[in-house]
Formats: C-alpha cells, sequence, structure tokens
C-alpha cells in the first residue's frame, strides 16, 4: 500500500509541475481551471504526505479517512475545473443563479478541506483566522461596533461569494500563486538539483571565507545569492545554515549569534532580485507595476540589508577578536568558477528575459530550460531524465505550503471584500492615528508583525494588504511604497519574538537558546526594521526618482545606517564609551530624517565625530 501512496504522491507532484511548466509554455488556461488544477493536486499531496496527528508516524501506511478526503477533494475541486465556463457566465448572489443543492454541497466541502489542509501545513493559527473571517462574513451584522458591523449575509450568500466566484477561494493570491509563483518554485527547485546552492556557499566561501569573521560573512553572501532562488526563509536557512552556522562556531561565534546572524541573511533572500519572495508576485498583482520594476526597485534596499548586516558583523568580529577560515582551508575562486561558475547563467538568463520585457511566467519557463541545457556542460552537474522528475517532484512539494496558504487566504480576502471589512479597518487606522501619519506607519508595522507571526510571508503580506496599503494611500504614500512597506513589515514577523520562525531554525542548527538567539536577532536587525520607514520617507530607494535623488538618498540611507549599526555595537577603530556610542546612533537617525535642515547639521557632526573617533583611535586609547 505504500508503494502505491508514494507513486499516486509523485503522480500528483510531477503532474502539478508539468502543468505549470506547460502553461508557461503554451499560455494559461481560464482562471478557474488555472486555479483549481494545483489546489486539487495541493490538497491530494497534503492529505496523502502529513497526517492529522503530528504525533504520527508518517512511515506506516496512510489511514484509510486520509483517502477518503482525497476522494472527496477531486470532485469537490474538480467541480470547479470542468464547470469553468458555467461559472464564468453565472451573476453570482443573485435570484437568476441560485446555487443547486450539489454547489451548496461543494462548497461546505471545500472549505472543510482547506481548513484541513492548512491545519496540517501551518498549523491552527492561519486556520483560526480563516474561521474568524467566516464567523464575521455569517454574524459581523450582530457586531456592537458600529464601524464594524454589515448589512448581513445569509450562509449561501457567504458560500455563493467564496465558492462559485473569483473573489474568493479562486482569487488574486491563489490566481498569482498558480500562474507565477509555484513556477518560480519549481525553477528553484531545478537550479538546487543542478547544484546551484553548493555552488554559492563555495563560491561565497572562497571570496569572504578568510576575512575576519569570515564565515558569519559566507553566511550572509551565500544567503543573499541562494534566498535570490529559493524565495523562501525557512528554506534558506536549513539550506545554508547546515554549513555556515556550524564554522561559526567553530571560529568562535557564540551559538546565538551564528544562529541569528544566518536566520537575518536568510530572510533578507526574500527582498534579493532577481526573484525575491513569493510575495513579490502578488505586490505586482495588487500594485498593477510590473514584476521587472519590483525586483528592480528592490536592489537598493536589498543591498542595504545585507551590507548593513555585513558591517554589524565585521565589527562583531573586532570586537570579539574572531579571525577568519585559514586559507587552506578557503576554496579557490578561480578554482571553484571553473567548475561551477556556468550556474551563474540561469539567473543570468533570468534577468535578462525579464528586463527585455517578458512575463515572468515566460521568464521562469525559459530559466528552468536553460537550466538543464547548462547543466549538462559538467557531469556532476548534469539533469538527465531521473534528476528533471525529481526537480519537477521537489519543487511541486514545496509549493503546495504557498496554494494552501492562498486557498485559505481567499475565505480572509472574500469575506473581507464581501463585507467592506477591509475599508472600515483601513479608516480606523487611519483614525487611531489622528492624522499623525508616523503613527499611521507605525499601527500598519505593528499590524503585519502581530498577524505575520507563524505564518508564511504571502500569508502576513495578504492579510495586512488588505487594510494596511489603503491606510497608506490614504495619506498620499505611492501605491507600490505602500505595498512595499508592507512586504518588508511582514518579513519582520519571522525575526520578531515571541514567534520568530527563522530565527528559532537557525537556533536550532546552532544548538543554542531560542530566546537568547532571538533577542540578539532583533539586536542585529537595525537596519531591517528602519528599511520600510526609509522606503516610505525616501521613495528614490525605490528608484522613484530623478538620479541625483536616487544617488543623494542612497548615500545619505548608507552613512545614516553606518553610524547607528556602529553605535549599537560600541565599536569604531576602538570600542566606544557609552555616550560615544549614544552620539553614533543619533547622529546615524537624523542623517536619515525626512527633514532638509536637520540633515545638514547631522552631516557636519557626523563629520566631526568621525575625525575624533580617528584620533582617538591614532592615541591608542581603547578603554
Amino acid at each position: 500500500m505504500k508503494r502505491v501512496t508514494d507513486l499516486v504522491v509523485r503522480g500528483a507532484a510531477i503532474s502539478m509541475a508539468a502543468f505549470h511548466i506547460y502553461t508557461a509554455y503554451a499560455g494559461t488556461f481560464y482562471p478557474y481551471i488555472q486555479r483549481s488544477v494545483p489546489l486539487l493536486l495541493s490538497l491530494i499531496i497534503t492529505f496523502l504526505t502529513i497526517r492529522a496527528a503530528k504525533s504520527a508516524d508518517l512511515e506506516s501506511r496512510v489511514p484509510f479517512y486520509d483517502w477518503i478526503l482525497v476522494g472527496l477533494s477531486i470532485p469537490v475541486i474538480g467541480y470547479v475545473t470542468f464547470a469553468s465556463d458555467h461559472l464564468t457566465d453565472r451573476w453570482p448572489l443573485t435570484p437568476s443563479f441560485p446555487m443547486s443543492p450539489l454547489e451548496i454541497a461543494f462548497g461546505l466541502l471545500a472549505i472543510l478541506l482547506i481548513l484541513e489542509a492548512t491545519r496540517r501545513t501551518m498549523g491552527w493559527l492561519l486556520v483560526g483566522v480563516a474561521v474568524a473571517a467566516l464567523t464575521y462574513g455569517l454574524l459581523g451584522e450582530h457586531v456592537p461596533i458600529l464601524a464594524l458591523r454589515h448589512r448581513g449575509f445569509t450562509i449561501l450568500q457567504v458560500l455563493d461569494y467564496l465558492y462559485l466566484t473569483d473573489n474568493g477561494v479562486w482569487g488574486v493570491a491563489l490566481g498569482v500563486t498558480a500562474t507565477y509563483v509555484v513556477l518560480f518554485v519549481i525553477f528553484s527547485a531545478f537550479a538546487e538539483r543542478a547544484g546551484m546552492a553548493e555552488f554559492f556557499i563555495r563560491f561565497a566561501s572562497s571570496i569572504a571565507g578568510h576575512t575576519r569573521g569570515g564565515p558569519a560573512k559566507v553566511a550572509i553572501v551565500s544567503s543573499a545569492m541562494i534566498g535570490s532562488v529559493t524565495g523562501s526563509t525557512i528554506a534558506n536557512v536549513y539550506t545554508t545554515g547546515q554549513f555556515t552556522i556550524p564554522l561559526m562556531k567553530r571560529l568562535g561565534y557564540r551559538p546565538s549569534i551564528a544562529g541569528a546572524v544566518e536566520a537575518l541573511a536568510s530572510n533578507g533572500g526574500q527582498i534579493m532580485p532577481p526573484i525575491l519572495g513569493a510575495a513579490a508576485f502578488l505586490i505586482a498583482a495588487y500594485s498593477g507595476v510590473p514584476y521587472v520594476k519590483i525586483a528592480l526597485a528592490s536592489l537598493i534596499p536589498a543591498l542595504l540589508y545585507f551590507g548593513g548586516l555585513l558591517w554589524f558583523m565585521h565589527l562583531e568580529a573586532y570586537k570579539s577578536g574572531l579571525v577568519g577560515l585559514p586559507r587552506e582551508e578557503t576554496p579557490n575562486v578561480f578554482a571553484e568558477l571553473r567548475k561551477g561558475g556556468h550556474l551563474f547563467s540561469p539567473l543570468i538568463v533570468l534577468i535578462g528575459f525579464l528586463v527585455y520585457g517578458y512575463s515572468p511566467m515566460r521568464c521562469a519557463f525559459y530559466a528552468i530550460i536553460f537550466t538543464v541545457v547548462i547543466s549538462w556542460l559538467r557531469k556532476e552537474t548534469r539533469l538527465g531524465p531521473r534528476e528533471i522528475l525529481q526537480a519537477m517532484e521537489k519543487g511541486a512539494k514545496n509549493a503546495v505550503l504557498i496554494v494552501v496558504a492562498c486557498a485559505v487566504l481567499g475565505f480572509v480576502i472574500g469575506t473581507f471584500t464581501l463585507t467592506g471589512l477591509g475599508l472600515n479597518l483601513s479608516s480606523a487606522i487611519i483614525a487611531f492615528s489622528h492624522g499623525y501619519f508616523f503613527l499611521c506607519l507605525v499601527f500598519v508595522g505593528l499590524a503585519c508583525i502581530i498577524l505575520g507571526m507563524g505564518m508564511n510571508t504571502v500569508s502576513a503580506f495578504i492579510l495586512v494588504s488588505v487594510i494596511g496599503v489603503p491606510a497608506l494611500t490614504a495619506y498620499g504614500v505611492d501605491d507600490l511604497v505602500a505595498n512595499m512597506f508592507v512586504f518588508y513589515f511582514a518579513l519582520l514577523s519571522h525575526i520578531t519574538p515571541p514567534v520568530c520562525l527563522a530565527v528559532f531554525a537557525g537556533a536550532q542548527i546552532a544548538g543554542a537558546n531560542m530566546w537568547e538567539t532571538a533577542w540578539v536577532a532583533v539586536k542585529m536587525s537595525s537596519v531591517a526594521y528602519l528599511l520600510p520607514f526609509l522606503i516610505v520617507f525616501m521613495p528614490s530607494l525605490l528608484l522613484l526618482g530623478t538620479p541625483y535623488e536616487i544617488a543623494l538618498d542612497t548615500v545619505i540611507a548608507v552613512l545614516g545606517l553606518l553610524f547607528i549599526i556602529t553605535g549599537s555595537q560600541g565599536w569604531a577603530l576602538h570600542r566606544l564609551s557609552w555616550p560615544e556610542r549614544l552620539c553614533f546612533i543619533v547622529v546615524g537617525a537624523c542623517l536619515v530624517w525626512p527633514d532638509g535642515t536637520i540633515r545638514s547639521v547631522a552631516s557636519v557632526l557626523a563629520l566631526v565625530l568621525g575625525i575624533f573617533t580617528v584620533m582617538r583611535a591614532k592615541r591608542g586609547d581603547n578603554r
């Protein structure tokens, strides 16, 4: 029986990958078909590979009730696939097109199946959010708070809207995932199977491994490169962390620091072009900005993020007296380029096609094909038929969590749209901020972190974007800037206590105390927490402005962040006293403050502070 299960799972995964690769080449099907097919296959994979009870043995035979869930999923989701024309032509929520008894039964079962799949893949938190949204849709007319009350909807109206229209389960979130995101996850699996991740780690080690604090810098550089392909924080931690964290510990880094730096570097991979995280495709859909512009706009913030992290760890190495890897243990950069340099080319091809103007879907298709072809240059990286099928299977399985998350979030988005709750909550944020723009930013940022805890970035972004983006645009913030602000804060939920999954993953590999690692990560995250505010007050960092404005604001941001990090680390050519640290932090904050006069004064103070620090270092004063 286990062999049958394995064949079904593998067949479903490969079929899912083949479906997306085919549609990338030949064009997508009608929306209901394009979105229902991957969801159906994802439900089959989920119910056959993840047991209902966490303690159950995965090697044991699949329980009969899981096969029943698979059997129910096929007609419930398959109905939408085969009734695509009917669903497109009907008028929802009207007496002319009432739900049939079969559609009512299928709609109720779809909700239960998707909630159960969500519970198995992501736990109870997101299930609770979805159930709360459904409950509000049914009972929101009785809410005592007038601003949150709606006119009232019957269970059939809610069911009709969520199951039979493209505003609920089959809405934009699942649409973007089924069109673009899954395809890039499959490309990531092909790149990993060809050895791209291993090459990036060796290449980063050959560049930075021998420098002071080298292993930490290797973790940062390799995570940036790998994260730009995987688009997943947790996957990035487990890919690079298995190599970098033991190296950091070996050279003297505390386990908590080793786990924290890997978590932060891996999280930053989701804002690193050319692919970014999966939520970037949703930003393109919601803001109406082409994906290639999203990728380009994220370049400067990504460089600031990783540059700040490198500077932090550089100062940490000086403070702690840490050295790099011995020269004989670091790979030769030219030898690594000869062995694996060809693995850079799929990313170059991907970027080239994006810049040339091809759709992201077509670009991902060409990148997959090119990865297979270029892998044949060397025996160690060659992808044969078996490896191709393995990559397709792994890519589809990796995408299951995102597909299920977007499906269940369709309940939330659909309820918000049907009842108008999203606009009401946005109005509430504006009202609570009392006209203070900065306060509105803080409220939206806190909502992102709180709602995103324990979820993947896609879930966190979708939940808050329907509330936060309208609130920010009401203050005149550009639509792209507002979406990126929410996106960056959604990422912070991975590294912010108490539920910081990326940090906990890093701590697990490092064998460190989870809470100690979490607070170390917060200390190291000054750039990460400032970045969303910087792009709002300096939209030129997203390439929205003249070349002069972009260059000037970039220089100001770099200097400001360098001073803030230096102050927080307490080291600048020598150990800084507490008054000196405070001066560095204040000057850095004033440099990035959105006021020309304050910036001018801060520039003079920065020069004075820099001269004073150099002179003190020359005197050998190193208290």
